[in-house]
């Protein structure tokens, strides 16, 4: 890099210089005058040896800044720039290395990632002997050089050292998809320096040939690492559903670039189980043999009763002792294939076992308390209504089996043992401490959980009831699944008056007095509905069933967001205590997280463990399959384009002007000149 002037003529603009000097030479320094007072002139000269010196320093100074003016628009004529040298002579070799997961298919013990880092090796050493650069890219999920880019033959030990490495280790590629297109615009920081650089990539990848040569001519090469003997089975996706009365199992299952018979092997374990905690019953193993095509996906479908093959999805009937409706995991196998990519040839399906919510509700008989007050049953359809469906929505989403008991008139409800406490009307002089609790309509006088009942309020006419704006995206009135409750189509004719705890979120108020409120914290959880369903419209709107649906969601959230998922795909947990444990089986993975809703994603197939304690010393586990992807299994998978790295289209010097600088010192100059002018009578 050097600085250069683009115009030399634009020099002869420091002529000016000359002229400058020259009508200072010329010039008269001071106009002789006549007077006829001995003393005036005394008195001028005594006033002009006082002010002389400072009137000298401003003169030079106002002399500099015009030399430097005419400096500057003679610079700026001759266009100054930085100048970076050509290197589009020097040898330059960008590598990029390929490590997705399907480069771990190997063959007699060499994968094809090995493989590609060999031809790398023998790349970078061509170039060093030659003089070259080399640059190397390591292609995972976030693509970065291995050590810098643009390593000369002088710095290549450590280069070459850390991909010996990389060939030596059985662990060394990203299990999920690469990114290619990152990798490629990464390289184009070297070809910004060098656009004649050539770049080459090693990959399983399929492309036409001809395209190949087209790239070749761009100077984009692509070199297959493949073995032609190489093949894969693959097991690709597989779920299992209650269809009826039984479960049915459905697997997904290939063979690629090679036409083979697999033998699927499938074991259930807690089939049929009480909860997470029972063995369940012993399910006999099933067995069953698929022929594939070479690049065809065939599904098979077991379940009661069979079915009638159709195309390419095969049905198969289930033996009486094989049927179950839950199970608490299901491993899937293809046994004795000896493929050349063994991460995809087994499958696990957990969350066949929904955790179990108990509920109770008890709803005392309401008895008249005021003249205009009218006795009702304690039990009432609203409540029983929006139970209902709840427990059909989380049923329905596989997550909970919400199990309801109603306490009888007359019984007294327990304070222990379930998960979600209602209390209507009548509240227990003591409340449960192992669970969360809904408060409905407490009676006037009653007090705990931090709220105090203070008084009766009743409405000459309906009155809304109105969100606090603080509260307005709270979860129990807006739920991330489109469940928002409107406040506003509330209205009531009576509530209870009451004091909280500032711990409470008010969700509702009337007349600004707080009428939903919720507490979630490690002490208690609680939410309080100070009305009475019978004295409002909240049975006859969604919100019943919108209030319930959030509570639930919001005090249960979800422990996983789903039990099976591929290498970076983001699953999100929750915790309903302060931590949550997760460990691999064996990929010796270990994390404690302790923010919730937790987002994570994994780089390596496993099985994975969530295990946390809840605020109720309940615990909670739940396992999590991560596999290869799906597109990462066909081993031969072919593609018709390649992202290519942009070059520039000009080969030659970077050229980098400076006149904006020039230009600014220019502006500053004569802003100063002006100055010492404006200053010079002074």
């Amino acid at each position: 890099m050097s600085l250069q002037l683009l115009l030399p003529l634009g020099l002869l603009g420091l002529i000016g210089i000359a002229v400058l000097i020259i009508i200072y030479i010329i010039r008269p320094n001071y106009l002789t005058q006549h007077v006829s007072s001995t003393l005036i002139w005394k008195l001028s000269l005594k006033y002009r040896r006082r002010r002389l010196p400072t009137s000298r320093i401003r003169n030079i100074l106002i002399f500099i800044c015009q030399l430097l003016i005419l400096t500057a628009a003679a610079l700026i004529l001759a266009e100054p720039a930085l100048v970076h040298e050509n290197t589009s002579d020097n040898l330059d070799v960008i590598l990029i290395l390929d490590s997705s997961a399907s480069m771990y298919a190997e063959t007699n013990e060499e994968t094809r990632f090995q493989r590609a880092v060999s031809y790398a090796i023998d790349r970078a050493n061509d170039t060093f002997a030659a003089g070259g650069l080399v640059s190397v890219i390591l292609a995972d999920d976030a693509p970065d050089f291995i050590g810098r880019s643009r390593i000369s033959s002088e710095e290549s030990d450590a280069l070459l050292s850390a991909l010996e490495e990389l060939r030596d280790g059985r662990q060394s590629c990203f299990y999920g998809i690469s990114d290619i297109p990152a990798a490629m615009t990464l390289s184009e920081d070297v070809l910004d320096e060098n656009p004649s650089a050539q770049v080459y990539l090693y990959t399983d990848v399929v492309y036409d040939e001809n395209y190949l040569k087209i790239l070749g001519d761009r100077g984009m090469h692509v070199e297959n690492v493949n073995d032609e003997s190489e093949w894969n089975a693959a097991i690709l996706d597989a779920s299992a559903q209650i269809v009826d009365t039984y479960c049915e199992i459905t697997v997904q299952v290939a063979s690629y670039h090679a036409p083979r018979e697999l033998d699927l092997y499938i074991e259930i374990s807690g089939a049929d189980a009480e909860d997470l905690s029972s063995q369940g019953r012993s399910v006999p193993p099933i067995f069953q043999s698929v022929f594939c095509e070479a690049d065809t996906v065939k599904t098979i479908v077991f379940r009661d009763g069979g079915g009638e093959d159709k195309g390419d999805t095969i049905y198969r009937a289930l033996d009486v002792d094989q049927r179950f409706q839950t199970f608490q995991s299901i491993n899937i196998s293809i046994r004795s294939n000896n493929d050349s990519f063994s991460a995809d040839d087994s499958f696990n399906l957990y969350g066949g076992q929904k955790p179990v919510i108990k509920v109770q509700y008890a709803s005392s008989l309401h008895l008249p308390t005021g003249p205009h007050d009218v006795e009702h049953p304690g039990p009432n359809p609203f409540v029983n209504g929006a139970l209902g469906m709840v427990k059909k929505a989380f049923d329905d989403l596989g997550r909970y089996d919400i199990q309801i008991t109603e306490v009888q008139q007359g019984k007294e409800p327990a304070l222990e043992g379930f998960d979600f406490y209602i209390f209507e009307h009548d509240m227990p002089d003591t409340l449960p401490t192992d669970g969360v609790i809904l408060l409905m309509d407490p009676g006037v006088g009653w007090q705990g959980a931090g709220i105090s009942v203070i008084g009766i309020q009743d409405l000459n006419l309906r009155t809304s009831c109105m969100e606090n704006v603080e509260n307005t995206n709270h979860a129990v009135m807006k739920n991330p699944n489109g469940f928002q409750v409107s406040a506003d189509r509330i209205s009531l004719t009576r509530y209870k008056s009451l004091t909280c705890d500032p711990e409470y979120d008010v969700l509702m108020t009337c007349n600004s007095d707080p009428v939903f409120l919720v507490r979630k914290n490690a002490d208690i959880q609680v939410a309080v509905l100070s009305f009475s369903v019978h004295y409002s419209s909240i049975g006859r709107e969604n919100e019943m069933g919108y209030i319930f649906y959030n509570l639930f969601d919001y005090f249960f959230p979800a422990f996983v967001s789903d039990y099976a998922l591929e290498v970076g795909e983001t699953l999100q947990a929750n915790a309903r205590g302060d931590e949550l444990d997760v460990s691999g089986s064996g990929s010796g993975y270990s994390a404690q997280l302790t923010e919730f809703p937790a987002s994570l994603e994994f780089s390596i197939p496993d099985t994975y463990t969530f295990r946390s304690m809840t605020y109720f010393s309940k615990e909670l586990s739940a396992e999590v399959f991560v596999k290869v992807p799906a597109y990462e299994s066909n081993i031969w998978r072919s593609e018709e384009i390649l992202t290519e790295p942009q070059r520039r289209e000009e080969e030659g010097a970077i050229i980098n002007d400076l006149l904006i600088y020039f230009a600014a010192a220019l502006t500053a100059l004569v802003f100063l000149e002006w100055w010492l002018h404006a200053h010079e009578s002074k």
